[in-house]
């Protein structure tokens, strides 16, 4: 330990504590090396997040899309060309059986075509499910 001279008052200068003099520096540190652990544990948990969020919108995209269907399934069916004018309910008049009616036929349409709503264009061609023939 040296003592320096400082315009008429003694200090002690130690060599390698000189930092053990400025308390406030050693409270400012830790709190800034605690806020920045919690900004880069906030980012990371963030990252985390979205990537889950992501993962999960994918999942949800491939698994809701519409599938086509497989016409192995439908080889023994008939299908119908659609032409102008045609909806589905004068379609499934046209094949429905006895047995069942208008409006089961129609989902039934649509369940086989894998059909979310009821528009069809000329020249779309549809299977017509045996089990209303």
């Amino acid at each position: 330990m040296t003592e320096a001279k400082y315009i008429g008052r003694t200090s002690a200068i130690l060599n390698d504590d000189w930092m053990d003099n400025v308390p406030s520096y050693h409270s400012y540190m830790d709190f800034h090396k605690k806020r920045v652990a919690a900004k880069k544990q906030l980012k990371r948990e963030r990252r985390i997040f979205f990537t889950i969020c992501a993962l999960l919108v994918c999942f949800c995209m491939s698994y809701f899309t519409i599938r086509p269907v497989s016409m192995e399934t439908y080889d023994s069916c008939p299908s119908h060309c659609v032409v102008y004018g045609d909806t589905l309910w004068s379609i499934a008049q046209e094949y429905k059986g006895e047995n069942c009616s208008t409006g089961e036929f129609v989902y039934k349409i649509k369940k086989a075509n894998n059909m979310k709503t009821s528009e069809i264009s000329a020249g779309d061609v549809l299977v017509i499910p045996v089990e209303g023939i």
